[in-house]
């Protein structure tokens, strides 16, 4: 466990390390960008809810099938190498194994500070904050098939990087990935998004690609306890208008 946090803070100081050998722009200038999106999204992984755990390890195909749809927002405002930004996901997602299902909403909110260390390479570190409200249903799960919903909340820290590469004059390949928790209340999350973005205009551009979030908390002991050790993933379309 301690191996991926570690690798991950080295590679970030790497990162910021290289940021003298970045090329320096000719000019300062504000950017702003706004970008709406929609997601299939699955899960898989170890739900716990007042006590009472559930197996939802589905296979790939589970997933594709089980999807449920999600939306997303971001606003990022910038000023020559340095970026803020705020990411809001929604999903509701849904998975059942052994006739256990469990039904989560999810809401994530994410405020990011990033620097431009060249032209393809930007580092960024944040907080995460993560609302669930969820339950299990079915038979055997509580004298009742039915467990009243819980509702869990926390913030945790992030640092990541994200890497774009130009193919041709209208497309970029992006790579977007972080790791965070370091038990400050999750013990691990990640997230990697991997995705294409077409400059169809100077002020609009649309993206396609597919996402993977992962979780590790719990929180609580018998029968409050909740446990949340989840990937979240699924294909991710949007656009962004550019100002």
């Amino acid at each position: 466990m301690h191996t991926p946090r570690h690798a991950a803070l080295v590679a970030i100081f790497v990162l910021f390390a290289a940021a003298p050998a970045a090329q320096t722009r000719s000019e300062s200038r504000w950017t702003f960008d706004t970008s709406l999106y929609c997601l299939g999204a699955g899960m898989t992984g170890d739900v716990t809810v007042h006590g009472v755990a559930a197996d939802l390890d589905v296979g790939f195909d589970d997933i594709l099938r089980n999807l449920e749809f999600g939306a997303m927002g971001k606003v990022r405002v910038g000023h020559d190498r340095w970026g803020l930004s705020v990411d809001s996901i929604y999903m509701q997602l849904e998975a059942a194994k052994n006739g256990v299902s469990a039904s989560m909403d999810e809401w994530v909110v994410e405020p990011t500070i990033s620097y431009q260390l060249t032209d393809v390479l930007e580092a960024l570190v944040g907080v995460r904050y993560n609302s669930l409200d969820g339950e299990l249903r079915g038979p055997g799960v509580l004298p009742s098939p039915r467990i009243a919903a819980s509702t869990e909340a926390w913030w945790d820290p992030i640092v990541g990087a994200h890497l774009s590469l130009p193919l041709g004059s209208a497309f970029r390949a992006h790579v977007r990935a972080d790791v965070g928790g370091f038990g400050v209340a999750s013990d691990l999350t990640w997230q990697l998004f991997p995705y294409v973005d077409w400059r169809c205009a100077d002020w609009f551009s649309l993206q396609a690609g597919y996402r993977f979030y992962y979780v590790d908390y719990e929180d609580g002991a018998g029968s409050d306890r909740f446990e949340w050790d989840v990937l979240t993933q699924g294909w991710q379309l949007g656009f962004t208008v550019h100002f």
